[in-house]
């Protein structure tokens, strides 16, 4: 047992030594994540509107938006905003593995979801507001608190549980599946089924955990995104099950599996071999029914196959299927694994590999930065502060990956650059309706008022009308990403 307990304290050691990596990468990487998509469109509605942003009632992401706000209020520069925004992600999840794997002792939950963070990502790295990462550390939070036998749970204890299942149960819909196969696996794995029917701990919070199960799904089918994806789910068929094997997605995912994500393959059949050897065929059937169940979903809700400029998004989606296929491997390999220099080499070698493809990944990102920076700091020089940009999507993709965050982008990047006013473009098609406006702005969405903006941070020109360019070749973009697929 003492073995066992230091080979596990290995592992925890080796998945600490990848998150603290990861944090200082993303100090270095600040620019590549936050002047991105989504992470730009959150700031800049943080900054102005002063307050939390959320989507859907992902409430749960409020944790990584504190930082923010905070900074804001105390009057820090725009750069150190951005700073503070992509290293603050990986400041909760090291804070969540320290206080799981030290305080609650449940170091194999700390793994688990250290492996998460990195086993279905290399891409997804740079999307950094994805709220299923903090449902993930929240749900993690919960096991580890109803897990920990050092002493009985409390009042306040259940008041901790409780808001843990909230808040990861609320960030995504996709959390009912990983929330419901550990809270299925993990009870049944550490109790018999006799004991296990008559626990009354277990039945109060499985119904606590259905109904904030159902309260998320009410909120996502009444929403304007998530229930776009429900739709597919509720018109499913036998038929589109089938197909959803065949399916260009699922092509695409079976091509990423085996050339960036094939370390998953040895951890996954090694935890199929411990759980035969253990005879825990309930815990194999529920990795089996629920890996399945998870594939066919994501499948039918994306039939689509995917290119580089889409692999970002769709690791966010699959990163949950990490935790139902290395959870056996993670619970059952300290068991036969003695040595330890056999431990650490085994962790170490995952790790790296993994490492490998996020830092690889850094330089296709850092190439679209410079696209962006290119277009930029032209339009400054020629004294343009708003500019249309006419392109074909595809080609502006090649340069771009995703192009609807470009106006909120460049202003990040004309604030970070200390423009006065901010530079802002907008990569549009050629049917796109050019209003004349002066004292808005093509926000990504919409046309916004000038006076939406937080004046510290974004003093954008209000006499000014936007300029009108026809194609992207004129601005010299430094890489065509494209050479990086």
């Amino acid at each position: 047992m003492n073995d066992k307990l230091k080979n596990i304290g290995i592992a925890y050691n080796i998945s600490l030594i990848s998150l603290l990596l990861l944090t200082l990468l993303s100090l270095v990487a600040y620019k590549e994540r936050t002047m991105f998509v989504d992470s730009s469109f959150f700031i800049l509605n943080i900054l102005s509107k002063k307050t939390f942003f959320f989507t859907e009632f992902r409430l749960g992401a409020f944790i990584t938006q504190i930082g923010v706000l905070g900074a804001s209020y105390l009057g820090m520069s725009l750069k150190s905003i951005l700073m503070i925004f992509s290293v603050g992600f990986y400041l909760f999840y090291i804070a969540a593995v320290l206080l799981i794997g030290l305080r609650w002792k449940q170091k194999q939950f700390a793994i688990l979801l250290c492996l998460y963070l990195i086993l279905f990502i290399s891409d997804g790295y740079f999307c950094t507001v994805g709220e299923i990462f903090q449902g993930i550390t929240w749900m993690f939070l919960f096991f580890a608190l109803y897990f920990n036998q050092q002493k009985p749970h409390r009042w306040f204890s259940h008041v901790l549980l409780c808001s843990f299942a909230f808040l990861g149960l609320i960030c995504h819909m996709i959390m009912l599946f990983p929330f419901a196969f550990l809270w299925l696996y993990l009870n049944v794995d550490n109790s018999p089924l006799k004991a296990l029917w008559k626990d009354k701990k277990f039945w109060i919070y499985s119904v606590v955990l259905l109904g904030l199960g159902f309260m998320r799904y009410q909120i996502s089918n009444s929403g304007w995104y998530d229930s776009m994806k429900l739709s597919h789910v509720h018109d499913m068929s036998v038929h589109s099950l089938f197909n959803a094997f065949t399916s260009g997605h699922a092509i695409t995912f079976a091509k990423l599996l085996l050339h960036n994500y094939w370390v998953i393959i040895p951890i996954l059949l090694a935890g199929f071999v411990l759980l035969i050897k253990d005879k825990k065929f309930i815990q194999l059937g529920l990795v089996l029914l629920f890996g399945l169940a998870y594939f066919v979903l994501v499948c039918v809700v994306y039939p689509d196959a995917y290119d580089r400029n889409m692999l970002f998004y769709y690791e966010n989606e699959w990163a949950p299927l990490a935790i139902i296929l290395a959870t056996p491997f993670v619970l059952q390999i300290f068991e036969v694994l003695r040595n330890k220099k056999l431990v650490l080499g085994i962790f170490a070698v995952i790790v790296a590999i993994r490492l490998f493809y996020i830092f690889d990944a850094y330089q296709f990102y850092h190439h679209r930065f410079e696209n962006l920076d290119a277009i930029t700091t032209k339009l400054h020089e020629q004294g343009i502060n708003k500019a249309l940009i006419v392109a074909d999507e595809k080609t502006a993709n090649k340069d771009f990956v995703m192009t609807w965050g470009t106006p909120t982008e460049s202003m990040l990047l004309s604030g970070v650059k200390q423009y006065d006013p901010l530079v802002t473009f907008k990569i549009v098609d050629k049917n796109f309706q050019i209003r004349p406006i002066a004292d808005s702005f093509h926000a990504c969405f919409n046309v916004l008022p000038n006076t939406f903006l937080n004046k510290r941070y974004f003093n954008l020109d209000s006499t000014q009308e936007y300029k009108v360019f026809e194609g992207l070749e004129q601005f010299s973009t430094k890489s065509n990403l494209e050479h990086y697929k």
